[in-house]
This record gives C-alpha cells, structure tokens and sequence, in this order.
C-alpha cells in the first residue's frame, strides 16, 4: 500500500511540474506563439524520462524550446488554419437557402475532418519525438497516422472530450489538463 501511496504522489508532482513547465514556456513564447514549442518539449521530456521526475531540467526544456519553435508552430498554425477553414465552411453551408442531401454530406465531412484534425496534430506530437521530418512529410504522416490505429483515436477522444467536460465544470482544472492531457492520453 505505502509504494501505490509513493507512486501516485510521484505522478501528481510530475503531473505539476510538467504543468508548470508547459505554463513557463508557453509564456516565453508569448503564449500565442509558445504554446506549439512548449507542448512538443512535453512530449520530448516525457518520451526520454517517462515518470522520472528528477530528470526534467529547465535548462535542457529551454533548449528544445528554441530548437523546435519555428517547426512546431508552423505545424500547429497549419493545423488551426484548416480548423478555421473547415468552421467558416460548416457556417456557410448551414446559410445556403436551398439545403439539400448534398450540402447535408458536405457539412456532415466538413465536421469529420474538424474533428481529425485536432488527431492529426496529436499524431504530429508523437511523430516529432521519434524522426526528424521535413513540413510536408510531418503533415502527411499526421494524416495518415490517424488512420493507423483508430482505436488509439477513439481513446484519445474519448479522454479529450472528457477532459474538456471536466474543465467545463471545473474551469481551475485546466491550468493542469492543457498541458498534461497530451502527455497521458496517449
């Protein structure tokens, strides 16, 4: 009972810590701009030292920070650009007069690819941890990497959007799920 006690503890502290750490960066990067760099040095940190959290060290947080700034964002705006694209086009096709079968399954796909997305992006996150890509491939392989394990897709879902509930309810709790829910669902 006492080593079950001693790890959730440990993982509640790492959890806070790689909140804080997530919060420090993000407002680096002047939070619009740091938040892409500050999720991918999460990703990275947790990929080498998984729980250990004694090896997360601010300074080598900081130079993954610089080194995957221009990268991530570019990746992540990319992302929110299509996501804006895709809802602008879902608000002009709910507007048209004349609905038929034809914009239904328009704007039925449109909310399709608004929520796979979001997947492609977490799959990027992954990605970005194990190969050194160029743009275009890092796209592609996020696309095509949803469709590799959708039951990995359902769970991380699934996890969002109970996360997203959770801090419905409890705003003071997305300070720590925005920056850990990419780390533990997946």
């Amino acid at each position: 009972m006492g080593k079950l006690i001693e790890i959730l503890f440990q993982r509640v502290y790492m959890a806070m810590m790689a909140s804080a750490v997530f919060w420090l960066l993000a407002l680096c990067g002047g939070l619009v701009l740091g938040l892409a760099p500050a999720g991918t040095v999460l990703m990275t940190l947790f990929q080498q030292y998984r729980y250990d959290y004694k090896e997360y060290h601010w300074r080598e947080a900081w130079s993954l920070f610089k080194e995957n700034f221009i990268s991530a964002n570019q990746v992540f705006y990319s992302f929110f650009l299509a996501e804006g694209l895709l809802l602008y086009g879902i608000y002009l096709l709910v507007q048209l007069p004349r609905q038929s079968i034809f914009y239904l399954l328009l704007t039925i796909l449109n909310l399709l690819f608004l929520l796979a997305a979001p997947l492609a992006y977490a799959v990027y996150l992954k990605l970005q941890v194990y190969f050194e890509l160029s743009y275009k491939n890092r796209i592609k392989l996020s696309l095509i990497g949803i469709f590799l394990t959708i039951s990995a897709m359902l769970k991380l879902s699934l996890g969002t959007a109970l996360l997203l509930l959770a801090g419905y309810y409890m705003p003071a709790l997305l300070f720590l799920y925005l920056s850990v829910s990419g780390i533990f669902c997946q």
